[in-house]
């Protein structure tokens, strides 16, 4: 419902053709007659003071007063139009705006629907887009917890690689010297063997320490004679390349002349550590390049991988020493290198400038 018409020429109590002085003189007479001052009794004066004001500055204002006068005409028009309809006419009328009422009413009606119904496509677009949003942060998330897994896998593997190479090169380095020494044995009649070809033809398995090879007077020629064989010690500074030389897959003519045996009579217990710790890391490192499929799949890849880690490099630990000719160890033989090499050394020091 709109605001209820007010005639400003009736509240200010002149006539429609009031000229501005006279509005003035109105004004101040009914601005002076109901000012809240003069008025503190009656609480209603405030706002008629309030209405009187502005019947004021509307007339004042050309514009404002001319569409003033516009709906003044047009209700008076309309008031007389009404004072001269007769009974049916104000009750056909009266159906008629009724309809118009209901007309709209639907019409406003049908609009809040096809509002709510945009509302409630928005609000289901928002939903879906939510979800969507959600479902990419959790896919985000769970990228990254699989990345910051994957790093950690990594990092501890690392670890544990790098611990593996420590412990391999204490193993290295923590080797006694009877370990990295390989003795040999070759005929006599191989008048062409000296220390310098032995050190010359053992070289190429890693740097050599010493060479001692035994003396062949007295009682070691007889012994000789009857062994057909003359013997020597190659003194390696590292264990790795005294298992190479026994464990050579391709011997050369010049290599394949000598007989060769650990000093200790069996393949140090080091070499077997290292050998552990080398094999532990490839079985996991082939683990983890390729994820077995099934117990049985991974059991046979296993034997597999052992398998042809024999067939090509050969375990001397297995052996049985005593039905290997040759291999057992003369003591008092040793014995005698190891003299005579701690003597080369004594020399060498005695030799050396003070």
């Amino acid at each position: 419902m709109g605001k209820e018409f007010v005639d400003l020429y009736e509240l200010l109590e002149v006539s429609s053709k009031a000229g501005e002085k006279e509005l003035t003189r109105a004004y101040r007479t009914k601005a002076l007659k109901y000012h809240p001052d003069k008025n503190r009794d009656n609480p209603e004066v405030a706002q008629l003071f309030h209405d009187i004001k502005t019947a004021y500055d509307t007339l004042a204002d050309a514009k404002k007063r001319a569409e003033h006068d516009e709906q003044r005409r047009a209700l008076i028009a309309k008031r007389q139009r009404q004072s001269t309809l007769t009974g049916n006419r104000k009750k056909m009328k009266s159906e008629l705006e009724a309809d118009e009422r209901r007309a709209h009413e639907a019409y406003e009606a049908q609009k809040m629907m096809r509002a709510q119904s945009t509302h409630d496509a928005e609000a289901a677009r928002f939903r879906e887009e939510a979800q969507r949003e959600e479902w990419r942060r959790d896919k985000s998330m769970r990228e990254h917890t699989q990345r910051q897994q994957q790093k950690k896998m990594e990092a501890d593997d690392e670890r544990e690689r790098e611990e593996r190479r420590r412990q391999a090169s204490a193993a290295l380095e923590d080797v006694d010297e009877l370990d990295r020494s390989i003795r040999i044995r070759w005929d006599p009649a191989d008048d062409d063997v000296s220390q310098e070809m032995l050190a010359a033809a053992f070289a190429p398995f890693g740097e050599i320490e010493e060479v001692v090879v035994a003396p062949v007077s007295g009682h070691g020629r007889r012994r000789a004679a009857q062994a057909k064989q003359q013997s020597a010690l190659i003194v390696f500074k590292s264990i790795v390349a005294a298992h190479a030389l026994m464990n050579v897959q391709h011997e050369t003519p010049r290599i394949r002349r000598f007989e060769r045996y650990w000093a200790g009579g069996r393949e140090p217990e080091a070499v077997q550590r290292i050998t552990g710790i080398a094999a532990a890391a490839k079985k996991e490192s082939v683990g983890s390049q390729s994820a077995p499929t099934g117990g049985s799949a991974g059991d046979d890849a296993d034997a597999s991988s052992a398998q042809r880690q024999k067939m090509r490099r050969p375990d001397i630990s297995e052996l049985d020493l005593d039905s290997v000719p040759g291999i057992e160890l003369d003591f008092a033989e040793f014995e005698a290198l190891t003299l005579m090499r701690m003597r080369q050394h004594h020399q060498k020091q005695r030799a050396a400038p003070t």
